[in-house]
């Protein structure tokens, strides 16, 4: 994809037949729209141009502007799409009507109406420059359609933000809530986001946005119909305020502020009076949430947390703006009660209608539908569960705390980005494609519709939305011939632990899928990680070192704990920096970086494996890495040697360690390419007998299944490792069972378990999948478990699972039936 849009004759060249459409016939555009009257004959839109009558020029003229790019910049024929400001429905300020016919009128109230006129427009065109004619009526049902991105933890550039802009804009989302300020890694790392003048220093010297930067990218999201909501969060949350400030610091708590401290407020107020102004937003998000302090003035502090809030409202108030906060003060006790005027963001407490009652409107951000936070094994939403099950009016489970869908205190709901991992983590392009689909199906759920029967359907009517006009950060690195990005075919030789290869500049890591095939030959043992490849994101090492804890019981039943080290092969993400002081003066230009603690010499690590056996010395070993979503395998000589469960980048910025912890010994015939390949297409190159996967595609089917979150029987056989079934929380007995289309002979049955394996499974065969009889058994764990068993013909193999190892039942990523030699 580029970024200048794309051009009406680039466009799919397949036309709709001339005629009218049945009424029932969908327009596959998202969110769905609430009308579509279709009418006899098409329009063909090939040059069509931008028309607005002069009267509206100045209203519509940015919009016009932003559509003509869109379009292409089309030269223009007989044929218009005209832009009108009509008296339309003034309950519904954000509904248009579309009429294709001879001409295309988008006419609305407002502006922003027409723009989203402009969008589904530019979606139909995307799939088609011949239209249907008819009449699109469309409006949304929720006043409030939010995305919250965590720009305080992980530095966003600018550039990604207006990204997210026009992909909100393309699904008709309304409002960006940026988390300005937060802290990460136990507060070694905090952020600021905004310049802040009152204050000097304050704003993170490795990111921050100007007013003017901001002021730009206000404007250009008030053409789109975007508000942009900050968010300072206080005062908890803090340690970018306690380490400006030492003596606001509550004792003991570097995280939180004294609320009982008069200087606290003092403070807080004199940065909201620079901050308020600079957003054009009618709210202003103060946060408040997970401040739960306890001793012997936990009283004292309850009650001044919560005047906190209502002191901080009022100042906000004065200066004409309305206060939002996340919810969960109702934990910290105390009874003075938060003003009315405050909305609340309702994540960690549900009981809505009690704060409606007290006269509050809420925001639905259940944290147990709405949080991503990418990279790490908690949290997740669930698109197919929020698809399929989820309304903006659930905020609780039981439907008593509810309100109802038209009260007009819901305002709407949010889906949240929460960058956890602070600068390392997942990378701007892993974060946006891991944030698409969820942005899709709540935009379709928050405008109201459900144009699909299911989250299968809409997800094929949400890929004919694709591309995104003008949006980049979904683009990897350019690849040449067949999807190679990186080829050294001769030898390089790492003399010493300070020695690196400079590879690729700039942009030095390539997002999933990605296979890394190389040979290396190790020379002399180093005493530390021996890295091979590395950038500031991520390291490979011959001899990284790791350590577990394992519980066992004696004879008399007495635990015992042994701590067991391994050395082997390892990834390690966010390993490679030199260790950047967050304090240091620096922009950041990539994609991500990484920080040391400005008090240690410690390098910030998110997830570490060691795979397989340390390498032997002046042995050249072949190796393959293959990083696919959610997963990432080892092999040597063309065997799987380990796989983990965590997605992990190709590092391409140089051999060896800038930190001093590189490889000593050779590397050659080393290639990236970006798609994944497969065990098999691996083995097969090592000239290895790999058999073929009997199972692969074949028809699953399983006693139950986690069916609204997508977890279903199909993705044990679709050979992607991304994918999986689940059987859902309880540890009762369950089976999957692979219809293989016919009798075949194997003798070898992997099961590549997720956290939720069984301590006992049972594999039973059948020729007619009703009479079963059992052949093997085993014990599952995290990872693959291969059972062999002597050869057998069979149609139907069963796995019977037992004794679930955590209350989440069963779980399996994939499973494959081999006949292996």
């Amino acid at each position: 994809m580029n970024g200048n849009g794309f051009c009406l004759s680039l466009l799919a060249t397949s036309v709709i037949a001339t005629g009218a459409l049945a009424e029932s016939t969908p327009l596959n555009i998202v969110p769905a729209v609430q009308s579509w009257k279709p009418a006899a004959g098409t329009f063909d839109a090939a040059g069509a141009a931008v028309v607005v009558p002069e009267m509206y020029s100045r209203a519509l003229g940015p919009v016009a502007q932003l559509f003509r790019q869109d379009l292409g910049n089309p030269s223009g024929t007989n044929r218009s799409f005209v832009l009108m400001l009509d008296a339309g429905d003034t309950g519904r300020p954000e509904g248009y009507t579309v009429e294709i016919g001879d001409n295309v009128t988008i006419h609305a109230a407002t502006a922003t109406g027409v723009f989203y006129g402009t969008r589904t427009l530019l979606q139909m065109l995307q799939q088609n420059r011949v239209l249907p004619r008819g009449t699109i009526s469309d409006w949304p049902r929720y006043k409030h359609r939010m995305l919250m991105l965590d720009v305080g933890r992980k530095p966003f550039p600018m550039p990604v933000l207006k990204d997210y802009l026009r992909i909100l804009a393309w699904y008709k989302m309304n409002e960006l809530h940026l988390h300005l300020s937060d802290e990460a890694f136990g507060g070694r790392y905090t952020g600021f986001r905004v310049e802040c003048e009152t204050f000097p220093g304050l704003a993170s010297r490795d990111l921050f946005y100007t007013k003017k930067e901001l002021r730009e990218f206000q404007n250009e999201a008030k053409v789109m119909g975007i508000t942009i909501t900050p968010e300072i969060d206080m005062p908890g949350h803090a340690r970018v305020f306690t380490q400006y400030w030492p003596d606001l610091q509550l004792k003991g708590n570097a995280s939180y502020l004294d609320v009982s401290n008069p200087q606290t407020t003092e403070r807080m107020e004199k940065l909201l009076d620079e901050m308020i102004p600079i957003f054009d937003a009618p709210d202003f998000h103060i946060g408040t949430d997970e401040y739960r302090v306890g001793g012997p003035n936990r009283e004292k502090l309850q009650e001044a947390f919560r005047q906190f809030i209502n002191t901080m409202n009022a100042h906000i108030r004065s200066r004409g703006k309305n206060t939002r906060i996340w919810s969960g003060f109702e934990h910290m006790g105390g009874t003075t009660d938060i003003d009315p005027t405050v909305t609340i963001d309702m994540w960690e407490t549900d009981d809505a209608n009690a704060q409606i009652a007290k006269g509050h409107s809420i925001i639905n951000s259940n944290q147990s539908y709405t949080y991503i936070v990418p990279g790490a094994h908690y949290y997740g939403v669930s698109n197919s569960g929020v698809y399929n099950g989820w309304e903006p009016w659930m905020v609780s489970g039981d439907n008593t705390k509810n309100p109802a869908p038209d009260d007009p205190h819901l305002l709407g709901g949010k889906l949240h980005i929460w960058n956890d991992q602070g600068p390392t983590g997942y990378t701007m392009t892993e974060i946006a494609a891991l944030a698409l689909p969820s942005i899709q199906a709540f935009s379709e759920k928050l405008w109201g519709t459900k144009g699909s029967s299911d989250y299968a359907g809409f997800q094929k009517r949400a890929a004919l939305t694709q591309p995104v006009p003008g949006v980049t950060v979904f683009d990897r690195i350019p690849a040449g011939t067949d999807g190679v990005v990186l080829s050294l075919p001769g030898e390089e030789t790492l003399a010493s632990t300070d020695a690196i290869i400079p590879l690729r500049g700039g942009r030095a890591d390539l997002e999933w899928p990605w296979t890394l095939t190389m040979e290396v030959c190790k020379t002399a043992e180093t005493n530390d990680r021996g890295v091979i490849l590395s950038s500031d994101l991520l390291e490979i090492c011959s001899d990284f070192s790791q350590s577990e804890e394992i519980k066992t019981k004696d004879a008399a039943g007495k635990e015992i704990k042994t701590t067991v080290t391994h050395r082997g092969i390892g990834v390690v993400r966010a390993a490679g920096s030199p260790g950047l002081d967050p304090a240091s003066s620096m922009k950041v230009n990539q994609v991500s970086r990484v920080y040391s603690s400005p008090s240690t010499s410690n390098l910030m690590r998110d997830v570490s494996h060691a795979y397989g056996d340390a390498l032997p010395l002046n042995q050249w070993v072949p190796l393959t890495l293959v990083g696919e979503r959610g997963h990432t395998t080892l092999y040597v000589n063309g065997q799987r040697a380990g796989d983990h469960n965590d997605q992990m980048v190709c590092p391409l910025a140089q051999l060896g360690s800038k930190t001093g912890h590189s490889f000593v010994g050779k590397v050659r015939n080393l290639t990236v390419i970006n798609r994944a390949l497969t065990a098999r297409e691996i083995g097969r190159a090592a000239g290895l007998d790999i058999p073929d996967n009997l199972a692969a595609h074949c028809l699953a089917t399983a006693s139950r299944s986690d069916t609204p979150y997508g977890l279903t029987p199909e993705k044990l056989t679709d050979e992607d490792a991304g994918t999986r079934w689940s059987s859902g929380p309880g540890g009762a007995e369950t089976w999957v069972a692979i219809d293989l289309g016919k009798p075949q002979e194997f003798n070898t049955v992997t099961i590549n378990w997720e956290n939720a394996y069984a301590n006992e499974f049972h594999i039973a065969v059948s020729d007619d999948g009703a009479q079963w009889h059992d052949i093997a058994q085993g014990a599952g764990k995290v990872g693959v478990t291969e059972t062999r068993f002597p050869p057998i013909t069979a149609q139907h193999v069963r796995i019977l699972m037992s004794k679930a190892a955590t209350g989440w039942g069963y779980s399996i990523w994939e499973v494959e039936v081999l006949k292996r030699k």
